[in-house]
């Protein structure tokens, strides 16, 4: 659990049972804004909401999941591409927000690795602050994913691929970001 708290250490001190707190961190439970910023303060954290309709890291993250759970590998690629879209251009603190909270792994490595290149590479590469989770370990590929589909394209790629975008483990031409 977060800031070195336990869950049962966190519902004791917050004044809630620790069956309600595993329900609500497992989505069986919704909590009220209230609840959930009263959880979240004990941590020393807050809530903010973002004033935005644009995608999430985290709202990327749940989408992903729920494609590559109905085996739809190329609707899962749009969900980045969306998220690139989306954190590519415009105010640079809300370019940084929505990448600040680290998505729930997908379900697939590859795929958690392209989400961090992607937040890596696009705010990196303009000098905006890059999100500790990004950097994880878990989002670097031990075997490299070339997301290009067709093979004989793979070299160009490679070729192509910015170096914070390929530290990850992930080849693609970078035009795939651009061309949404």
């Amino acid at each position: 659990m977060a800031a070195g708290w336990s869950r049962r250490a966190l519902a004791a001190d917050a004044g809630a049972s620790a069956p309600g707190l595993s329900e609500i961190a497992h989505g069986k439970q919704d909590a009220t804004v209230s609840r959930l910023e009263g959880l979240v303060r004990h941590l020393g954290y807050q809530v903010t909401a973002l004033p935005t309709r644009r995608l999430t890291a985290v709202g990327a993250g749940e989408a992903i999941r729920a494609r590559l759970a109905k085996g739809d590998t190329e609707n899962a690629l749009r969900v980045v591409w969306q998220l690139a879209a989306d954190i590519g251009d415009g105010d640079p603190a809300l370019r940084v927000a929505l990448c600040v909270t680290p998505p729930a792994p997908t379900g697939d490595d590859r795929f958690d690795a392209l989400l961090a290149a992607v937040v890596d590479h696009l705010l990196g590469a303009v000098r905006l602050p890059v999100p500790v989770w990004v950097c994880d370990p878990s989002r670097v590929l031990a075997t490299p994913w070339d997301v290009e589909p067709v093979p004989a394209l793979h070299q160009r790629a490679r070729e192509l691929t910015p170096p914070r975008i390929a530290k990850h483990g992930v080849f693609l031409d970078p035009i795939e970001l651009v061309n949404l």
